[in-house]
């Protein structure tokens, strides 16, 4: 809800009291969340307004992504009831009974000094969904009520912003049927040729937060994370031992440049000069046969509206 610029309240209505307690429950619920709308409806329209009106502006500002509790927070009083801890026959662990007849007032700590770990810097003009992709995202986009378009004509040599990973960590377990994904990186300017099919999405809208939310593969959230584009992050190509030798020795006969970065990294890099399969890759990158695509996340983003 924070992404569209609203708030909400999240209704658990115990699934094991039984069904009497849980209509109830909800129906004051319902009957309470209308009456305070009669109440402060309008105050809270006209603030919603206002931060769709600042979300048209997030272009080009710093957004935070990833959040954690600092310190150790301070002590508050909680309502709570007696209780004890006993060993349990049937799984031995220690089992929580409470004594709802026995009301009582906990100091716990209470950490909310939150702050950002990871932010981003929104792009300027928004971003562009390759050809590709532009279907399936679309579909979801405009579910979600995003604004975008799509590019008619192809672009070349486009001034565009690239993310390659350098680091990919796949989830070891499925989650919901999807394979998550955590990405290190940073985006950088690299022109790129966009087809045409490709879809812009405008950063200059009332939801902007949600757009960067949805498609800033750092974004704990994002498709990149629910492992939608991991295709881009799973090596196909690979490059024969055999080959790479005979491939390394000529670059380094032939590339003053590559054989000074290769003797760096070895006089600097104990783990990468101890490690045969890294020292080997390091010419297969540079080989004109490399896909340079991968790692590369295929999301774009751009500083100025595209035509």
């Amino acid at each position: 809800m924070t992404l569209r610029n609203r708030f909400g309240v999240l209704v658990e209505t115990h699934s094991w009291k039984d069904y009497k307690t849980r209509v109830r429950v909800t129906r004051n619920t319902v009957i309470d969340l209308i009456e305070a709308t009669v109440a402060h409806g309008q105050d809270w329209l006209k603030l919603a307004q206002a931060a769709d009106a600042r979300a048209r502006t997030l272009g080009a500002s710093s957004v935070p992504l990833v959040y954690k509790a600092q310190g150790e927070g301070h002590l508050i009083d909680f309502r709570g009831y007696a209780y004890t801890r006993k060993p349990s026959a049937v799984s031995g662990a220690l089992v929580t009974r409470y004594d709802e007849r026995t009301p009582q007032i906990w100091k716990i700590p209470l950490r909310d000094d939150v702050r950002a770990t990871l932010s981003v810097t929104a792009p300027a003009a928004g971003y562009i969904v390759p050809a590709a992709h532009a279907q399936w995202v679309a579909e979801r986009l405009a579910l979600h009520g995003v604004e975008f378009r799509r590019i008619d004509k192809a672009i070349e040599d486009a001034d565009t912003q690239t993310f390659r990973a350098n680091k990919a960590s796949f989830g070891a377990a499925p989650v919901e049927n999807h394979q998550t994904l955590t990405l290190e990186g940073e985006w950088k300017a690299e022109p790129r040729d966009v087809p045409a099919g490709s879809l812009f999405v405008p950063i200059a809208q009332a939801k902007a937060r949600l757009v960067v939310a949805l498609l800033e593969p750092q974004a704990p959230d994002s498709y990149a994370a629910w492992g939608e584009f991991n295709s881009a992050f799973e090596r196909k190509e690979y490059m024969e031992d055999y080959v790479a030798e005979d491939i390394g020795a000529a670059m380094l006969k032939n590339d003053p440049a590559v054989a000074a970065e290769f003797n760096r990294r070895l006089a600097t890099d104990p783990a990468f000069a101890a490690d045969p399969a890294a020292r080997l890759d390091f010419f297969a990158r540079r080989h004109a046969s490399f896909d340079e695509r991968y790692n590369l996340y295929p999301v774009l983003r751009v500083n100025t509206v595209p035509n």
